[in-house]
């Protein structure tokens, strides 16, 4: 050992961390890279892989990285997209990048960190990879889809692209959802669920694919468009349909299950976690449903509830709005009133399972106050600033705070769309600010101060909401991804 790397070893943690990122901050060579902008050019040169992981040496978890360029080249591979995926074929992060004028996705095995495959992108698209048993389909806004072979493996430098079209003439009017054995697409032009089966071929044609409600069968009544994304596990989807009902039909074969009546429009993608689908209503309501369409629980917030429900270890966390008398001038040049809404809370709520012998268990929330005996109060709330729940882990909940900007003119986006620059509602804002706050999870407050990291040099920053992998996954606009993970018997990162 090297006498500097001895000594240095003799440090505290904590000088260390600092000893690390002084070093890279040091070294003049390599150009810091700048913030998400679509404006900005794509960065030329890179950090050493210390920079950045000296930036995360304060957090409770262990740390390791991929580097994407890898050591035979200088010029980075630019990271445009970051997704993760859990399902029961394996857990895999997913990466798609811009090397030159092409795009390539990238699998990358989410605990090992071996490269599965890398393959050409026709193109990028506005919504998320879907990943089902056996391909990974990437579809976009005009319902147009790319499938690509997920586990068989081709001849070196050939495209694992098996085909490419429509379904049809499926519109999408929300992103679609997927399980393993089929996507699940609203349709526009149709009004209907479509569940698409990709167990024979990626192309939807099978006896398995299905659409709800089914053409010349027994119609809903009302039944009206889907705008949110719906979703699913191997047995069910549920969707929120725009007559302000829950639908929940059998993932197989599309037949009906239950439609319970949510009173009023929703603002929230709906979650099945731990089989129980959970939505919001402008009623101020948080419902929990069971499959079968029996009412688990019901929560009556301080607030409309909106945006991503989390749900994790029996904890719940919402996002609400609230309702305000907004100043307003008539047009007889007086001052009037008229009611708005504008961010309220994010509020973390608790719920317990009751088993009971030979009969459905009993769910129940639990009361962060019980002096207010009339009202299920929350166990703790922030305000809503926009933040985002990533994981939960020893007592901790890791919270991102994320503030966009909207910057571009009509003309600057449509140009930056038409030339490929711009896919996704991601690639069109501008971050302002991006933070990493460690909070105590029983109260809400910051668990201690050094645990509120600026990770403004980290592009992409998103949680893992899997028992088996709670983990938190960041990537470089350089080329690197990193994997910060619990070090918790049994959700130490891997299997």
């Amino acid at each position: 050992m090297k006498p500097s790397t001895r000594a240095l070893t003799c440090l505290p943690p904590g000088l260390i961390a600092l000893a690390l990122l002084m070093a890279a901050c040091g070294i003049p060579s390599q150009a810091r890279p700048v913030d998400r902008d679509p404006l900005a050019p794509d960065p030329t040169s890179r950090q050493p892989v210390a920079y950045y992981e000296a930036q995360l040496a304060e957090l409770p978890l262990r740390v390791r990285s991929y580097d994407l360029t890898g050591v035979q080249r200088n010029s980075p591979v630019v990271v445009r997209e970051l997704h993760v995926v859990h399902d029961d074929v394996r857990d895999e992060i997913l990466v798609v990048d811009a090397d030159g004028d092409r795009s390539f996705l990238w699998s990358i095995d989410a605990y090992d960190f071996t490269l599965h495959w890398r393959t050409p992108l026709e193109k990028r698209v506005n919504f998320d990879p879907l990943s089902t048993r056996n391909y990974i389909i990437l579809m976009n806004g005009d319902g147009e889809y790319q499938a690509y072979d997920r586990l068989n493996m081709p001849r070196k430098g050939e495209s694992r692209l098996v085909s490419k079209g429509r379904y049809g003439d499926l519109f999408p009017s929300a992103a679609p959802a997927c399980n393993d054995t089929h996507i699940f697409v609203p349709g526009t032009n149709t009004n209907s669920v479509q569940g698409l089966s990709m167990i024979s071929n990626s192309r939807g044609e099978s006896p398995e694919s299905w659409k709800f409600p089914k053409t010349g069968g027994n119609s809903v009544v009302g039944f009206k468009q889907v705008s949110m994304r719906p979703t699913a596990d191997r047995e069910t989807v549920a969707f929120v349909n725009n007559n302000n009902h829950l639908y929940m039909v059998d993932a197989q074969n599309g037949e009906y299950r239950a439609s319970p009546f949510l009173e009023a429009n929703s603002r929230t993608n709906p979650l099945l976690k731990d089989d129980l689908v959970f939505v919001g209503s402008d009623k101020g309501m948080l419902y929990a449903w069971q499959k079968s369409g029996q009412s688990a629980f019901t929560i009556t917030l301080d607030g409309i509830p909106y945006g991503d429900i989390f749900v994790e270890d029996r904890w719940i966390f919402v996002r609400t709005m609230e309702i305000y008398e907004k100043e307003t001038r008539l047009e007889n040049g007086e001052t009037g009133s008229e009611v708005a809404l504008r961010q309220g809370k994010l509020c973390a709520y608790r719920y317990k399972v009751i088993d009971i012998k030979d009969d459905r268990p009993v769910f129940e929330v639990l009361d962060g106050d019980p002096r207010t005996s009339h009202i299920k109060d929350p166990v703790w709330t922030l305000d809503d600033v926009g933040q985002q729940v990533l994981m939960l882990t020893d007592d901790y909940a890791y919270v991102l705070y994320e503030q966009n900007e909207k910057f571009l003119s009509e003309r600057e986006l449509a140009e930056l769309k038409a030339s490929g620059r711009i896919v996704t509602k991601h690639d069109e804002l501008r971050t302002v600010s991006r933070q990493l706050r460690v909070l105590d999870l029983n109260t809400g407050k910051l668990a201690r101060p050094e645990w509120n990291l600026n990770l403004m040099d980290f592009t992409f920053v998103r949680g893992s909401m899997h028992e088996r992998d709670r983990a938190l996954y960041l990537a470089t606009s350089d080329g690197y991804v990193f994997k910060a993970f619990s070090k918790a018997k049994g959700s130490a990162g891997g299997k």
